[in-house]
């Protein structure tokens, strides 16, 4: 009896597991695509393709992507950039949630969406060297190798003429911490 029960335990388990492994959470789509965009499957992305929790975004030479999230952040993958999708949690009726990316190389342009707007520590960004936090803005990230990054805020300031309220970046190296409130301001990190 013990057995048949760790036996249906074990397969009631095994099952639950391949269930949510075949399930595909969508988180996103690629609005705009020009050149050889895939995934981490080597499935070729495009217009209008979903992209899904999990995903790695890998964008090759002469290329870019667009990636539009449901909470309305906006992420531009430039050329030989990858991105992937660490964790995206999103309740549109209360704007709560939770979204970490992880910039392995290349340029990446990054617009906040809700989540960031609601709590600013509910998104964050890993790059080879650190992490960055954002308050509702614009920013750019340039990673050329594992040994150095440089984020760059866009915007918007503290008199623009849309009425927006002034982002800001909170750039770590995991030691030390800078935060950027000027746009067009930027620092390096290094390993």
């Amino acid at each position: 009896m013990k057995k048949i029960l760790i036996t249906s335990l074990a397969f009631l388990i095994l099952s639950s597991n391949i269930l949510f492994a075949q399930t595909k959470e969508f988180i996103g789509v690629i609005g705009a695509a020009i050149g050889d965009i895939k995934n981490q499957k080597d499935e070729i992305l495009e217009n209008g393709s979903k992209v899904y929790y999990g995903d790695t975004i890998v964008v090759s030479e002469k290329s870019n992507a667009q990636v539009l999230f449901l909470d309305q952040t906006v992420i531009t993958i430039g050329e030989k950039s990858e991105l992937t999708i660490d964790e995206f949690v999103y309740d549109p009726e209360t704007n709560d949630g939770k979204f970490v990316s992880n910039i392995k190389s290349g340029t990446i342009k990054i617009i906040t969406g809700e989540i960031s707007k609601k709590d600013p520590d509910n998104l964050e960004i890993k790059i080879p060297t650190g992490t960055i936090g954002a308050r509702g803005t614009e920013f750019v990230v340039l990673t050329e190798s594992n040994n150095e990054s440089t984020v760059v805020l866009l915007g918007p300031g503290p008199n623009n003429s849309l009425g927006m309220i002034p982002g800001n970046l909170e750039v770590s190296d995991g030691f030390n911490s800078i935060d950027i409130t000027q746009p067009g301001f930027q620092t390096v990190v290094t390993n």
